[in-house]
């Protein structure tokens, strides 16, 4: 679900004092901000257990009660007081919900637990990248209609739950902070907004990142055909950007060899599909066929008509012959059609393991 921006735009007037320009009474623009509820009770803090690799990995830390409760009652609102251009103050007011300073806390312990697993597994770059975006992705995505803003990335940790907004912000928070050149996407036309990070290879539309979809598991670098409600997106998006550091995405070869596998896999299946629709009515016709033969000669047995039971008996082998080949060609086609729902299936569902799934898509291309 797409979140509205509120603003208020309130232009302040300057002020004419003693013959002499006076100043602005306000800050040109007025982000919302965290104010922490000291005191808060601590709320029950979430497990999250999520697949990656060949395993499964747990990330649970304890985020402090206060600066929660204080992104929960946060004023949300985005306050104008100069008139400037969506592409100033969307920025301003997503970047408001990313760096607020009370949350460094919880990006420093969300980053040392998912640290501990880059270390035990000794994972690479992109590895440890990919690891922090299946994370993000594993949390349940969900709208909430009483809520139309976004939520800051303490309140989606700790809800166990965002939107397409809500898990883009926490996401681009981890990254940019693990040194990544990483920028939100935002789609006005299509309401939505993903994350991009830095690439060598695959990048998105007139951007210099790799698309990352948060709503749901999927493969760093390969947008979305459609989204979960069928938009496609089909405009530009405004680029974000939230990190500035030199990390960037360098698997790009590999996630292009698995695309080109789940197209040609899904290509095949759908060919598959309309040759085994047609070779099964002609099955089905052949064996009625063959039946009706084999009643007749049946017939023909017992009324004792041996000459012309004989007279059919090479048709009807020839039939039978011919029947048993085409139903072997089905079969094997019904078997190369399985391979590639397998496949595709298999590389879909395991975008948490791109390493084991490059080298089944290596193998499907040139098999």
């Amino acid at each position: 679900m797409w979140r509205r921006i509120l603003t208020v735009l309130a232009l302040a007037a300057a002020v004419l004092a003693a013959g002499c320009l006076g100043s602005l009474l306000h800050p040109a623009v007025v982000p919302p901000a965290i104010v922490p509820v000291e005191g808060a009770a601590p709320g029950e803090a979430p497990v999250y257990a999520f697949p990656f690799g060949d395993g499964e990995e747990t990330i649970r830390i304890e985020p402090d009660p206060a600066v929660y409760a204080g992104a929960k009652a946060a004023d949300r609102q985005l306050y104008l007081h100069e008139d400037l251009a969506e592409e100033e103050w969307i920025p301003i007011y997503y970047l408001a919900f990313v760096n607020d300073s009370h949350q460094e806390p919880f990006y420093t312990d969300l980053l040392a637990a998912l640290r501990e697993i880059r270390d035990r597994e000794e994972l690479d770059d992109d590895r440890y990248l990919e690891l922090i975006a299946a994370f993000v992705q594993s949390i349940p995505y969900r709208t909430d209609a009483s809520m139309i803003e976004p939520k800051f990335p303490i309140e989606t940790y700790m809800d166990a739950e965002g939107d397409c907004d809500d898990k883009s912000l926490l996401l681009a928070g981890l990254l940019a902070r693990e040194g990544y050149g990483v920028a939100l996407l935002y789609f006005g036309e299509e309401k939505h907004m993903a994350v991009g990070v830095k690439s060598a290879g695959c990048r998105y539309r007139n951007t210099s990142y790799a698309y990352i979809e948060t709503t749901n598991r999927s493969y760093l670098g390969i947008p979305p055909a459609a989204l979960a409600d069928g938009t496609i997106l089909s405009s530009d998006p405004l680029v974000i950007p939230v990190g500035d550091g030199d990390g960037f995405y360098a698997a790009c070869e590999e996630i292009k060899t698995i695309e080109r596998a789940l197209s040609a896999s899904r290509d095949r299946v759908r060919e598959l599909e309309e040759e085994l629709t047609v070779r099964s009515r002609e099955l089905e016709a052949d064996r009625e066929a063959l039946a009706a033969l084999d009643a007749k000669m049946a017939d023909l047995s017992r009324s004792g008509n041996t000459r012309e039971y004989n007279r059919l008996v090479p048709g009807y082998n020839r039939m039978a012959g011919d029947y048993n080949d085409a139903v072997e060609t089905y079969n094997v086609m019904l078997d190369e059609a399985e391979v590639a729902v397998n496949l595709h299936n298999r590389l879909a569902g395991h975008a948490h393991d791109r390493p084991g799934s490059y080298l089944l898509a290596s193998e499907y291309l040139t098999g």
